[in-house]
């Protein structure tokens, strides 16, 4: 028979038993087919990317851009020409860079080395269209090629084509050249304080 202080001894110790061998069964539970649970599986952390710190890609902005009553290459009508009426055409423009001052208007033969057939200068960066044989205010064209003032439509020898370029320019400052400067050295300074330029091409056969 046990003394009494024994039996107090595993009264005292019988819970902390009891409680030591439920965390060890829970922690080895079968399941009902005799196999040991795992561990429970949680999803990793979602990972989120930093902000770029990098600045915003710059907007470039939209080029120049020239229009006329014919596609950009094809014949030019018949009516602008020295075979026809003989009257400037209507030209449009877009996108004008906010730095210009004013705007110039050029025609060049690129198969009669580089014959001037029309320069106009002097135009408000505000508009964005002339209309068809537009007379502008005085002093705000130059003699062409011919040495006539104002517009000279194409006119290439018989049966030969030419290919005719039209050019607005936008300028960042006032064409200022000598008086007497021949239609050429007028437009390489047109070209070299232009800050942007929109360019459309033309065709054109004189048969008569």
């Amino acid at each position: 028979m046990l003394s009494l202080p024994t039996r107090i001894q595993i009264a005292n110790t019988g819970p902390l038993c009891v409680l030591v061998a439920a965390v060890l069964v829970l922690a080895s539970c079968a399941t009902e087919d005799g196999r040991t649970l795992a561990p429970p599986v949680f999803p990793p952390p979602e990972i989120v990317a930093p902000e770029s710190t990098l600045p915003p890609e710059p907007t470039v902005p939209a080029a120049l851009q020239l229009i006329a009553p014919w596609q950009d290459g094809s014949e030019i009508p018949v009516r602008h020409t020295c075979q026809g009426d003989d009257v400037a055409p209507a030209l449009t423009w877009t996108n004008v860079p906010s730095g210009a001052v004013e705007l110039a208007v050029t025609v060049v033969d690129l198969d009669a080395g580089g014959f001037v057939h029309w320069i106009l200068y002097g135009i408000d960066p505000q508009r964005t269209s002339l209309v068809e044989n537009e007379q502008p205010p005085p002093g705000n064209q130059w003699d062409n090629s011919a040495g006539t003032y104002g517009w000279s439509g194409p006119c290439p020898p018989l049966n030969q084509l030419h290919l005719y370029q039209f050019t607005v320019h936008a300028l960042n400052q006032q064409l200022e050249v000598a008086d007497d400067a021949p239609a050429t050295e007028v437009i390489a300074m047109l070209n070299l304080i232009a800050i942007d330029q929109g360019a459309v091409a033309g065709t054109f056969v004189r048969t008569e």
